[in-house]
């Protein structure tokens, strides 16, 4: 039987911990993978970096311009376009993978062949490779209604790079779906790829970085009113996702996927809005009033918060 081929794909911006994420990559305890960096016009001299790497698995690209600054998951998808083999990691600039992720992925391929989406543990960790959060582990294999309900339920830390996908699923859902900043892009694409099941791998074999430079920590205001736009469509996009999956028959699962997520989702604005300055007071009224997946109460009680926090 034919081993699996993986490609890491690996856009890349920022240089701080670049050097840990490739030896991250390069440290598997299997062997059949490429590694592609695409600099992201970065303007840090990413190249010497990967310069200092002589292994024929890596292959360095260069956008000539900035794409991720404008549209990020339109530059994920463009450096997917370049992966050879027939499974894909998106890979970050800052995150690392235990030496037995795709050795894990391999066993779990051979015993499911039919899934799309193969999942890792997450282990969160801080500036230093401190631990600080962790998942416990997940059935070994899932279908897509019990990981819509475990998703729903907040089971899960959110990010992309923990994923092994099969790039022909990929490609037939149009590429990682977009959302402004990416923001839910992760979330989206999983659950869309869930469709035959998720096999899951017996350890947290991805370590997912929280950092001063990670996006999802940033308070500039027009990057806020970005994933407030963006939740807001996410949300749309999630509730028409559970019409579509076998779970309309089953009201349990129907009320839990949609009452869970609901939860999270006004607990993600509350989150976005307590970043808003009350200078900007308008922008937070503006957008709690017209949110249009919130009812009446909730509105009140998110612009007492914001206005007493």
């Amino acid at each position: 039987m034919k081993q699996p081929s993986f490609s890491f794909v690996m856009p890349a911006y920022k240089a701080e911990y670049l050097s840990k994420a490739i030896n991250s990559v390069l440290n598997q305890d299997y062997n059949n993978f490429e590694l592609i960096i695409v600099n992201d016009a970065s303007p840090e001299n990413l190249k010497e970096i990967v310069k200092g790497f002589q292994d024929n698995r890596i292959r360095y690209n260069e956008n000539t311009q900035n794409i991720g600054g404008n549209d990020l998951v339109k530059n994920w998808n463009s450096c997917v376009a370049l992966a050879k083999n027939n499974y894909i990691i998106l890979a970050t600039d800052d995150d690392m993978f235990e030496t037995d992720f795709l050795s894990n992925a391999v066993q779990l391929i051979d015993k499911y062949p039919d899934v799309d989406l193969i999942r890792s543990g997450v282990k969160k960790i801080d500036e230093n490779d401190n631990i600080i959060d962790f998942e416990f582990p997940l059935k070994e294999f899932m279908t897509a209604k019990e990981f819509m309900l475990y998703y729903a339920k907040g089971g899960t830390i959110s990010c992309v790079s923990n994923y092994v996908i099969k790039k022909v699923s990929l490609e037939s859902i149009g590429g990682f779906i977009a959302f402004p900043r990416a923001h839910y892009s992760d979330d989206a694409t999983a659950l869309a790829l869930s469709r035959n099941g998720v096999a899951c791998m017996p350890t947290n074999s991805f370590k997912f970085r929280v950092s001063n430079i990670n996006l999802s920590n940033c308070n500039d205001l027009g990057i806020v009113k970005e994933q407030l736009k963006a939740t807001e469509q996410y949300m749309g996009w999630y509730i028409n996702y559970i019409k579509k999956i076998d779970i309309n028959s089953d009201s349990f699962y129907e009320k839990a996927c949609y009452g869970g997520y609901k939860s999270r989702y006004l607990a993600m604005i509350e989150n976005l809005i307590s970043k808003i300055p009350i200078t900007k007071l308008h922008i937070a009224i503006h957008y709690i009033i017209y949110n249009k997946y919130m009812f009446r109460k909730e509105k009140i009680k998110l612009l007492i918060s914001y206005v007493l926090s």
